[in-house]
């Protein structure tokens, strides 16, 4: 079975373009079924309301699997929180987001680790306080910076998974794991195979359009409408 464990819906927030995502919950669960995945993780920014959504939405979708979670900004870099239900403070340190973390029953998992935007701290090193290592983003992350989560891994023996890290449903796919049961568990044992590559940089370029043009009519609209 095929797993994505790395997604973003318009439940997700940037402080320039407002919303981060261009699809809803509900568009990105449709998405992913009609590229054959079997279910993917749902990780907004920093709260867990978009998975909800996905996961209530799946319902009605026979086999499909939405993984609960959200990608938490720690004050060294973001993690994910794989199978939590509730959202996670940000800006603790690693420690301490890892903590919570697991106190809601979840599995930490440190996101494009050596992958740095708009000036902000990425995990490098302190990814190995991490249960995981995400070692391909296929949206995300240069080859160069993929290669490096890749070397970590490898040298220390952690899991080393692969997602897309996608904000839109034409992305959705690309990267992600192979494993049979439930996908937490395979990461946990390490039983698991990773597949994709990155994408091509135009698929980058057209999520930066649309989410820039988007903004901009925003402007005379007088703001998003943002979901609650």
């Amino acid at each position: 079975m095929r797993y994505d464990l790395h997604t973003h819906t318009n439940y997700s927030r940037h402080w320039l373009f407002g919303i981060d995502a261009l699809g809803t919950p509900e568009e990105m669960v449709k998405a992913a079924i009609r590229k054959g995945l079997d279910g993917i993780a749902v990780t907004d920014h920093d709260n867990v309301k978009g998975s909800l959504k996905a996961k209530e939405f799946a319902r009605k979708f026979k086999d499909f699997k939405v993984i609960t979670g959200a990608e938490i900004s720690s004050n060294a870099g973001h993690i994910l929180g794989l199978g939590i239900r509730e959202s996670v403070r940000p800006n603790l340190s690693v420690e301490e987001t890892v903590e919570k973390i697991h106190d809601l029953g979840g599995l930490a998992v440190a996101a494009h680790p050596y992958a740095k935007f708009w000036l902000r701290d990425c995990l490098k090193e302190q990814s190995l306080k991490a249960d995981a290592i995400e070692v391909l983003n296929a949206c995300t992350c240069t080859q160069f910076q993929n290669r490096a989560a890749q070397k970590l891994a490898a040298r220390t023996g952690k899991p080393g998974i692969a997602s897309t890290d996608s904000h839109c449903p034409r992305t959705l796919g690309k990267a992600g794991i192979i494993c049979d049961g439930d996908p937490l568990s395979a990461v946990v044992k390490n039983n698991f195979k990773v597949f994709g590559k990155t994408a091509p940089k135009k698929d980058f370029l057209y999520l930066m359009a649309k989410k820039y043009g988007r903004s901009i009519k925003w402007k005379f609209e007088g703001g998003p409408k943002l979901e609650k």
